[in-house]
């Protein structure tokens, strides 16, 4: 048996019969230049195969792994400042994005139809009380002055019958010391006598009329000394004020009486005084601070109750505003945060006090936020806190609301940025590992 050619062998024959049917022609040159031509579309064909390979990894195979939130906006919560009257929108100071402290004037509401009923129930009182108080003061003056008049006139009288009192205590004196006399004077004619009666000068009959006389006159000066006394008691009770003339005496008690009537009344319309002074001040304090009360919602300036950035003005100058009714939104730049929609397969690895690390911009430097809510869905109450909605979320996401920590977010932006506080703004938010 023989041994078959090797294909090399049979091919290089087979090339050569054809070339020699083709004119001895070799195409060499030609398969160079058809394989050259046919590597531009391999490549292209390969390059599209990566491009799709690499689109099916970004799309199914990289989200898997990815721990990125779906979107992401900066929030915050809001406070609404309200009008607690009604009335107009007089002026309105603040505009939005202007920072706010707490005590801040952000508008001035105006009411002209303002109750002043307990103003003018409260001013009538003032009027009435000052009205009595002029009586007062009038029947004051008009007492007192009686009342020096009456004491002038009742002093006249008893300076008079203190004087007639003085000049009956020195007649009275005078008796006694006259009286006083005529007893000595017949004591001397008795003891005469006796010594005459002796010597038989004079009988016994002159000798008993000269006793006589003697008794008499001892008993007239006795008189005398109790009429002294009398007067002299009698100076004693005028000089103490008493009214002791003998004429005049009922002149002289109406006077009195009348002088007493008057200084109960101007006792009484001094106490009276005191009290409608002391009532009227009262008045007076609750008129002025019923004023201030209806001049406040008259004009009344509503301030912050808390700082903060105005958010937005929902009451411009000129509109009228009910009692409670919104006027200015401000937001809390102190707890600003971010609220960030995630897909339910990293919701699994989401917990409270994760941390997320948020970027406001592609090529800032992340800052982080902890998780304070998992919210399977946001209730448009309380939505309603916060500056702006809430971004919106697939079925099956989960919300992620996270506070940004440090001391002050609002006023630390990173690498230079601007101002952090602005609610609604879109970031990107990841899970950090």
């Amino acid at each position: 048996m023989r041994a078959s050619k090797p294909s090399s062998v049979l091919f290089f024959h087979s090339q050569r019969r054809i070339a020699g049917a083709m004119g001895g022609r070799v195409p060499g040159a030609g398969c160079r230049r058809r394989q050259s031509g046919a590597f531009v579309p391999k490549l292209a064909a390969y390059a599209l195969l990566a491009f799709v390979l690499w689109l099916m990894v970004a799309t199914l195979v990289q989200p898997l792994l990815s721990s990125q939130a779906t979107r992401a906006v900066l929030q915050a919560p809001v406070a609404l400042i309200t009008s607690p009257i009604n009335g107009v929108v007089s002026q309105m100071v603040v505009h939005a994005r202007d920072k706010v402290e707490s005590g801040t004037i952000v508008a001035t509401v105006r009411n002209p139809t303002v109750s002043q009923e307990i103003l003018t129930t409260l001013r009538s009182q003032h009027l009435a009380l000052q009205s009595q108080l002029a009586q007062l003061g009038n029947q004051y003056k008009s007492d007192n002055q009686e009342m020096r008049s009456v004491g002038q006139e009742a002093g006249v009288h008893r300076e008079a019958s203190l004087a007639q009192a003085w000049e009956a205590w020195q007649i009275a004196r005078r008796q006694r010391d006259v009286a006083h006399s005529v007893v000595e004077e017949q004591e001397n004619k008795v003891r005469t006598n006796q010594a005459l009666l002796e010597q038989g000068a004079i009988s016994e009959q002159v000798m008993n009329s000269s006793m006589a006389q003697l008794n008499t006159a001892r008993a007239n000066a006795a008189v005398a000394e109790q009429s002294f006394a009398g007067q002299a008691q009698t100076v004693a009770s005028a000089g103490q004020g008493a009214f002791v003339g003998t004429g005049g005496s009922n002149l002289f008690q109406t006077l009195a009486s009348r002088r007493e009537a008057l200084r109960n009344s101007v006792g009484r319309a001094q106490q009276d005084a005191t009290a409608i002074f002391k009532q009227l001040k009262q008045v007076r304090d609750l008129e002025e601070e019923e004023r201030r009360r209806v001049e406040k919602l008259s004009f009344y300036e509503i301030k912050a109750s808390q700082a903060g950035q105005v958010h937005s003005v929902l009451a411009p100058e000129g509109a009228y505003v009910t009692a409670g009714a919104s006027l200015v939104r401000v937001t809390d730049c102190s707890r600003l945060g971010v609220v960030a929609v995630f897909p339910a397969r990293v919701a699994k690895r989401l917990g409270i006090g994760s941390v997320l690390d948020v970027k406001l911009a592609e090529s800032a430097r992340p800052v982080p936020a902890r998780v304070e809510q998992l919210l399977p869905v946001a209730s448009d109450a309380l939505q309603s806190t916060y500056s702006v909605p809430f971004p919106y979320a697939e079925q099956g996401s989960i919300y992620a609301v996270a506070r940004i920590e440090g001391k002050e977010p609002q006023e630390a932006p990173p690498d230079g940025g601007s101002n952090m506080c602005a609610p609604g703004k879109v970031v990107s938010a990841s899970l950090r590992s």
